[in-house]
C-alpha cells in the first residue's frame, strides 16, 4: 500500500516539471520575438525585441528630409510606441496559457502597464488557508521570520525589533 502524501508529491513534483518544460519553451519563443511597424506617411519603421528593446530603426523613404525636427521626432516615438505594443501582444499570446502577466498590457503604452498590486494578491487574501494570524503561543508561531514582523506590528515602528527612531 502506498502513501497517499508521497502520491500526492509525486503528482505535484510531475506536474511541476511540465510546466517547467512548457515555460522553458514559452521563454525561448519569447526570445525570438520581434515586432516591426511603419508609420503611417512611410517616413521612419522601427523594430523592437521582446524587451522593447529597440533593434533596428529605418528611414524607408526620403520623407524624414522634409519634416520638421519635432514632427520626425514625434514620429519615430509613436512609431516606436506601436511596435512595442505589438512585441507586448506576442509576448501576452505566448504567456497567457500560464495565466495573467502582471504588468503587461498589448492596450498600454509601450505594452506595460502599472502592477495594481492590490488586484495581483486579492487570490492569495481570500484564501484563509493562507493567512498566518499574528500569535504569541509558540503552539501556533509561523517561526523566527514571523514572530520578528509580528514583533515589528506590535511595537509601531515596522522597522526592526528595538528600534524606536521613529
Amino acid at each position: 500500500m502506498s502513501n497517499p502524501l508521497e502520491e500526492r508529491l509525486a503528482e505535484a513534483l510531475a506536474e511541476f516539471e511540465e510546466t517547467r518544460t512548457r515555460l522553458d519553451t514559452a521563454a525561448a519563443e519569447a526570445s525570438r520575438i520581434s515586432a516591426t511597424v511603419t508609420a503611417k506617411d512611410r517616413s521612419v519603421e522601427a523594430t523592437v525585441g521582446a524587451q522593447g528593446e529597440v533593434t533596428n530603426l529605418r528611414f524607408p523613404t526620403s520623407r524624414y528630409r522634409t519634416m520638421a525636427p519635432a514632427e520626425l521626432a514625434s514620429a519615430v516615438m509613436s512609431t516606436i510606441a506601436a511596435a512595442r505594443s505589438q512585441a507586448a501582444a506576442q509576448l501576452l499570446d505566448i504567456y497567457r496559457p500560464f495565466g495573467p502577466v502582471p504588468g503587461m498590457s498589448p492596450d498600454a503604452e509601450g505594452g506595460f502597464a502599472p502592477v495594481e498590486w492590490d488586484e495581483l494578491f486579492a487570490p492569495l487574501r481570500e484564501d484563509t488557508d493562507l493567512v498566518v494570524p499574528p500569535s504569541r503561543s509558540t503552539a501556533t508561531s509561523g517561526g523566527a521570520l514571523l514572530d520578528e514582523l509580528v514583533d515589528d506590528e506590535e511595537s509601531g515602528t515596522g522597522t526592526g525589533k528595538g528600534r524606536t527612531d521613529r
